[in-house]
């Protein structure tokens, strides 16, 4: 709990950056906010979203005694709506863990975000993804990506 909640009024208004990767609060009130979580979430700048900020310091937590913590990573989300109305989702374990791996799409897609964070143009993200996508038929040439 200590990592991702505590202390509650800290993670609901990270510090920096680096901090926001480790707030639950801030990580659910980005991804409502804004539509997801990437790296931009992860910035100096973006701590300060005002908007984020006040949606993260109305998160809080309950801890559920029957979780199976840490023998299994599950997930319970429960959101009060302004009218009422209340939305509850589980998780039984983590997506991209054993139980549920992350499928190639889904690794493809998190290596074209973070390429384009890091600077690359479409031409060379789809270059890679070109000569990767032959590891799964055999031996490439990977002289093309050096340098």
């Amino acid at each position: 709990m200590h990592r991702l909640w505590e202390p509650l009024a800290s993670k609901q208004r990270p510090p920096n950056g680096y901090a926001a990767k480790f707030s639950t609060p801030f990580l659910l009130a980005t991804g409502f906010v804004h539509g997801g979580v990437g790296l931009d979430a992860f910035t100096d700048e973006a701590v300060r979203d005002a908007e984020v900020l006040a949606l993260s310091s109305k998160v809080h937590y309950v801890i559920d005694p029957e979780n199976p913590y840490p023998n299994g990573f599950t997930g319970h989300i429960r959101a009060l709506l302004n009218d009422g109305t209340v939305v509850e989702e589980r998780q039984p374990h983590f997506r991209g863990g054993a139980q549920e791996p992350l499928t190639r799409a889904d690794i493809e897609e998190k290596f074209v975000l973070n390429a384009r964070h890091g600077g690359w143009d479409d031409a060379r993200i789809e270059g890679v993804l070109a000569l990767l996508s032959k590891l799964y038929n055999g031996p490439i040439d990977l002289k093309p990506l050096r340098g």
